[in-house]
């Protein structure tokens, strides 16, 4: 018994097992519903604001901090004595990724969820769509000649090589699955640019007529090196 207790000891004392996983990322955000704001994270050395909105992606920010993102009501909360309060919201984020996104979710009186997605270059390049289906249905799409479907709480990556070089209109058409029928949902165009990258979140429709709300945004890639 008392070799056993040395070895985990021992183990314990070698450098890593016992040190807190840091991650070296850039983080864009998005909020899906409301905006967020006054919110603070451990950056580093330093306290930053956080900040997510309808309006698009924001600007990628150097992080630099524990894998365990927390967000906090106020600044002075970092430097309090435990027991701290509980934080507004926290998400463990991907690690080896060179970008990652924070999807905000914040309906009414409802707490925030953060979800996080490694959106690094091996994961997702220019002229490249990538779709996150947060309605209880199975969608099925039919984008520029690709046939995939959707599964709620899943994502799926659509790729061309003429989505990265040209400027189009590409055809899309999604539909609802549901008791085994198919049920037309959305039809249009989509404007095609080769430098962004694009997601596309998809959730229940307000009404029957419009079973799906579709949200789209964009970034456009890091120009430094993909993570190893």
């Amino acid at each position: 018994m008392k070799k056993t207790v040395a070895i985990l000891l021992g183990l314990l004392a070698l450098p890593g097992l016992s040190e807190e996983v840091t991650v070296n990322t850039e983080i864009v955000t998005i909020a899906l519903d409301s905006s967020v704001s006054g919110l603070f994270f451990h950056n580093g050395k330093d306290i930053s604001v956080f900040q997510a909105n309808t309006t698009g992606i924001g600007e990628p920010l150097t992080y630099k901090g524990p894998r365990r993102f927390i967000l906090r009501a106020s600044e002075a909360e970092f430097s309090m004595k435990p027991p701290l309060p509980a934080p507004v919201a926290a998400v463990d984020l991907p690690l080896d990724s060179d970008r990652v996104l924070l999807a905000c979710l914040k309906t009414g009186n409802a707490p925030l969820k953060i979800i996080a997605y490694d959106i690094g270059k091996a994961r997702i390049g220019a002229g490249d769509y990538r779709f996150f289906n947060f309605s209880h249905s199975v969608i099925s799409v039919i984008f520029g000649g690709k046939k995939f479907a959707v599964k709620p709480g899943e994502e799926t990556l659509a790729s061309h090589a003429s989505w990265k070089e040209e400027v189009m209109e590409i055809d899309m058409a999604m539909a609802i699955v549901k008791d085994n029928k198919v049920k037309p949902a959305y039809s249009s165009q989509w404007g095609n640019r080769p430098g962004r990258r694009n997601y596309v979140f998809m959730f229940d429709g307000p009404q029957e007529y419009k079973p799906i709300k579709i949200c789209r945004f964009f970034d456009v890639p890091s120009s430094a090196p993909a993570a190893p």
